[in-house]
């Protein structure tokens, strides 16, 4: 693929102030330099990807002509939009009122040729990374990326769930937690830039040797998809619209005061409750202190969710949380062009948004790292399927009794409340049943009696749990009425 010279910024916006359609002057350039599936590709996301996601003016000039403009002038981030587009089309497949015997086999192979386009486009940033200083271009490829990290798990999930067999099933499983790796990329990126810090390797971590999906001969093909497709004005409904609100917003305040009540009895006795029990894995007082501040800023996320309940933002007694970062022009990223500099603060709330989508999806941005590393040890642990020391690589099990840490225990517990929240997302096509998905696997863990897991008195309810299990019924019979 060719890299052919961008329009300048004053073009750029000559081109978005223009009667006509925004990107017409780049899809006339389609034609000249990409293949026919790769001009296919790019038109579904001049005309449908980029509408999709656009809720205001700024995003209008960064996603309809800022990024593709980008796009013409470095083949990685052109890579990354092709990928993005390929698995927004499977998207549209699946989302079909009907779907055809061909549909599946369709959805398999957009998400191979996504799959190879993302792989290409992640190697060859980690080995170029480091060289470069065209910021716009990483910023734009982190967003991107991250978007396709979480659409291309929800796609997994679906082949996963409809597979007809056990080892279809398994071929198609999500396995590890890239995605919350790539969704987290750009903040990453951003915050190392205005720090003067960047480096490669913070930025894309967790890279597969091997695609997880099958590789497809041959993918110059030409794709149709007729699939109704929405504009700007049809955007998903609110998170109050959604079936699971009022429930959740009548018991999410008892549901955090007892997540609380169980934080602190870990950091004020140690064990508190949990003292009379085995031993359980060892914590240090880092991990524990991470897991508070996401438990804080869950909190402020939740009272953000449900600003008619009784919940309090802003828990006093904690620190400052560290995320909250000036977005001005200092260091590296001075040399982000502003609309780019605006559009990352944005998805990332830096700036603060109104946005569920934005706000909720906020807790992987501002998560401090050795917190999510305690939730990638659990999810790995849930992935290997051996109750022996697995998966728990950088807190080890205790010796007695092999059960993780308190603090990996706790991490998970707030891990799961936030997914409950995410499964309000349903509707945003790049999450949609992701939060059901992993809060389905975390349960899963939690009734597994080879466990020993002290903080979880499975007897007793849990609300994660039963918000899952009452939207597991509304979506059955939701089915059942053709909804």
């Amino acid at each position: 693929m060719s890299s052919p010279g961008v329009p300048s910024s004053q073009s750029a916006h000559n081109l978005f102030s223009d009667d006509s359609h925004p990107n017409s002057l780049l899809q006339s350039q389609t034609s000249q330099i990409l293949t026919a599936t790769e001009s296919t590709l790019l038109n579904h996301y001049l005309e449908h990807t980029c509408q999709d996601m656009t809720v205001d003016d700024d995003d209008q000039y960064t996603l309809q002509v800022g990024i593709p403009n980008l796009a013409f002038q470095n083949k990685l981030l052109m890579k990354s939009v092709l990928a993005f587009s390929a698995v927004c089309k499977c998207c549209d497949i699946i989302n079909q009122p009907l779907l055809s015997d061909g549909d599946r086999g369709r959805v398999v192979m957009l998400l191979s040729i996504a799959d190879q386009y993302h792989m290409e486009s992640l190697r060859e940033i980690q080995a170029t990374l480091a060289e470069t200083d065209q910021y716009d271009h990483i910023l734009a490829n982190a967003a991107i990326m991250g978007m396709y990290g979480s659409s291309s798990h929800c796609i997994r999930i679906w082949l996963a769930e409809t597979a007809s067999d056990d080892l279809e099933r398994g071929r198609f499983t999500p396995k590890g937690c890239q995605w919350i790796s790539l969704f987290r990329a750009v903040r990453v990126a951003y915050t190392g830039l205005l720090n003067d810090r960047f480096k490669a390797e913070d930025v894309v971590q967790l890279v597969p040797a091997t695609s997880p999906i099958h590789p497809v001969a041959g993918c110059d093909f030409q794709i149709h998809c007729e699939c109704k497709v929405k504009s700007w004005g049809e955007q998903p409904k609110g998170t109050r619209d959604h079936s699971l609100y009022p429930i959740l917003a009548d018991t999410v305040v008892s549901a955090l005061k007892g997540l609380r009540k169980r934080a602190e009895e870990i950091t004020r006795n140690g064990m508190g409750d949990y003292e009379d029990r085995d031993i359980p894995g060892i914590h240090n007082d880092s991990d524990v202190q991470a897991c508070l501040a996401a438990l804080e800023l869950f909190e402020n996320i939740a009272s953000k969710a449900f600003p008619d309940t009784k919940l309090m933002s802003n828990t006093p007694g904690h620190s400052r949380l560290a995320s909250e970062i000036d977005i001005g022009t200092v260091g590296q990223v001075s040399k982000v062009s502003p609309w780019m500099r605006r559009y990352t603060a944005r998805i990332t709330s830096m700036i603060p948004s109104k946005l569920p989508r934005r706000f909720i999806m906020a807790f992987v941005h501002k998560a401090p790292t050795k917190y999510l590393y305690l939730v990638e040890d659990m999810m790995g642990l849930m992935q290997s399927g051996a109750p022996r020391g697995h998966g728990i690589t950088r807190c080890p099990l205790n010796a007695i009794n092999s059960e993780p840490s308190l603090a990996h225990q706790l991490a998970v517990d707030i891990f799961a409340h936030w997914l409950v929240l995410v499964m309000l997302l349903d509707k945003v096509w790049w999450i949609g049943g992701l939060g059901a998905w992993e809060l389905g696997q975390i349960i899963s863990l939690r009734k597994d009696t080879r466990w020993c897991m002290s903080l979880w008195k499975t007897d007793d309810d849990w609300w994660p749990e039963s918000m899952f299990e009452i939207s597991r019924q509304f979506n059955k019979h939701r089915a059942k009425d053709g909804v």
